[in-house]
């Protein structure tokens, strides 16, 4: 399993920065990257509130984008697909040669938020230290480790989902309470104690994951 980060990168060398700034209050999100050739990738973009169109003229005069092409248009938003040049902060590259996969992003007036998937935390420190290095800022908003069909949810681990679902079937969370952390460790086959910091843990866990 890989882990999600989200993170905001800060540069005006970014792509589509300058595209952004010159039309005021439109959003542009970044749907798919296509990493065909990692120095010069194309980006499907959907752009929202581009009321007079000005969205793509102001492509014309950026200097990261090689070719625009606009695919669809409905409800208020356009899809385009916009090859980029060479920029001064390659991060696509940085993708490919770290195995990570980009899953969403948002171009601002001063950089992206992005949503990737990379393969380890020593890749993700890599993708850091290379974006500071050439001079962007990197913020990372949120780290989760990517979980599959048979993962508990809501972080928590397979012993804490085992132990808050045997105490919820006991009764132990009902009013008056129905049952002793001792009787949910014989669910268990654990002693009372080691039930009663499950639960504590677990539901520690399920806090901090869900609100």
């Amino acid at each position: 399993m890989g882990l999600i980060a989200e993170f905001r990168l800060t540069s005006l060398d970014l792509p589509l920065t300058d595209t952004v700034a010159a039309v005021p209050g439109i959003t542009v999100y970044i749907e798919r990257i296509l990493v065909v050739d990692p120095d010069r990738p194309a980006v499907l973009c959907r752009v929202v509130d581009d009321r007079d169109g000005e969205f793509g003229a102001a492509l014309a005069n950026d200097p990261t984008v090689a070719e625009q092409l606009p695919l669809d248009k409905s409800s208020g938003s356009t899809l385009y697909r916009i090859k980029l040049r060479d920029p001064p902060v390659p991060i696509y590259r940085k993708y490919v040669e770290l195995g990570t996969t980009p899953l969403a992003g948002i171009v601002t007036v001063d950089g992206w938020w992005g949503r990737a998937r990379f393969p380890d935390r020593e890749a993700l420190a890599e993708f850091r230290t290379f974006c500071v290095d050439r001079g962007a800022s990197f913020q990372l908003e949120r780290l989760t480790r990517e979980s599959t069909a048979d993962d508990p949810p809501f972080g928590l681990t397979r012993e804490q989902y085992e132990a808050l679902v045997a105490a919820r079937d006991a009764g132990y969370f009902a009013v008056p309470r129905k049952a002793s952390t001792e009787e949910i460790g014989e669910r268990l086959g654990i002693s009372g104690p080691s039930a009663s910091e499950r639960l504590r843990r677990g539901i520690d866990r399920l806090l901090e994951n869900a609100l």
